[in-house]
């Protein structure tokens, strides 16, 4: 091993000894005070750092990491901070195969909206469509019509669609509309989507307004990205991911070992996500996965 190769294991090794929430908020401090030049200017570091030490040392799931997985799991709080994100609130961190799986919420893409927005939100509507009932989307003037009836059915064979509208104090609005074919191919493409205790199925409405959001967010991107400067626009599209590292210039590097379905390094059974509200550890509820 060479002088810099050991020198750069000597800091990682430094980064990861959590051990309780102080030792993760100072392994959040670290990452953050090295990649300081990547952060927005009005981002508060003492914030993150209070959320993530919060967060990550109520989760026994998060603190048996590997130090591999606990370097990742850093560098993921790096990335959502390089866009101003807090854990917990906008984002979640699920073990997945091993690794910590950064899993965007709602809340985190209203925040990227927010950034990228083009004038102030005037009206925004999510919702679902279910078997009940009545709509219909023109896909070219983007005029949707929606009466709901019945019940909402949370189980995923009753929805048949989902849709996210915006419209900016500017006069520009947008509505993104999911078929349920488009639900099933992201469903499909989940790392989670077809086990036994998938959010999927017992969370549907809620993941599926979930990546409604996130499909509002990247037209949004795509129209308005030059709000976004490079580094921000490489962390928006880095998603559902482990993170294996981020350079001092912003480039980050996913581990996107998590999508190798040949390779199980933990059981369906065992994935957990956090509920912060009552600061526990809840069975396989993950609402971004």
């Amino acid at each position: 091993m060479s002088n810099k190769e050991q020198l750069q294991q000597n800091k990682n090794n430094n980064l990861v000894e959590i051990t309780n929430k102080a030792g993760v908020e100072l392994g959040v401090e670290k990452v953050l005070m090295q990649n300081i030049a990547l952060l927005p200017k009005n981002i508060s570091t003492d914030k993150i750092k209070a959320s993530a030490g919060f967060y990550i040392s109520n989760r026994d799931d998060l603190m048996q990491l590997s130090n591999v997985g606990k370097l990742q799991m850093l560098y993921g709080v790096l990335k959502e901070a390089m866009l101003g994100l807090e854990a917990g609130t906008d984002y979640d961190i699920v073990p997945f195969k091993g690794k910590p799986t950064i899993c965007r919420k709602k809340e985190g893409y209203f925040k990227i909206i927010d950034i990228i927005k083009p004038a102030e939100i005037v009206r925004f509507i999510n919702n679902v469509i279910t078997t009940d009932d009545e709509y219909s989307f023109n896909p070219v003037t983007g005029e949707l019509t929606h009466e709901m009836h019945g019940e909402r059915y949370q189980d995923f064979e009753n929805i048949i669609g989902s849709y996210a509208y915006i419209k900016f104090a500017n006069g520009f609005e947008s509505t993104v509309f999911l078929s349920k074919e488009d639900l099933q191919k992201i469903k499909d493409t989940s790392p989670s989507g077809k086990t036994e205790f998938s959010p999927w199925n017992s969370q549907s409405l809620k993941m599926v307004k979930t990546k409604t959001v996130k499909e509002l967010a990247k037209e949004l991107c795509t129209l308005w990205g030059n709000k976004l400067n490079s580094i921000q626009f490489n962390a928006v599209n880095s998603d559902e991911v482990s993170i294996k590292s981020v350079d001092n210039k912003g480039y980050i590097e996913n581990d996107n070992s998590v999508y190798d379905t040949e390779i199980i390094e933990q059981s369906d059974e065992n994935i957990q996500e956090v509920d912060v509200t009552e600061n526990k550890v809840k069975q396989v509820d993950m609402s971004e996965l």
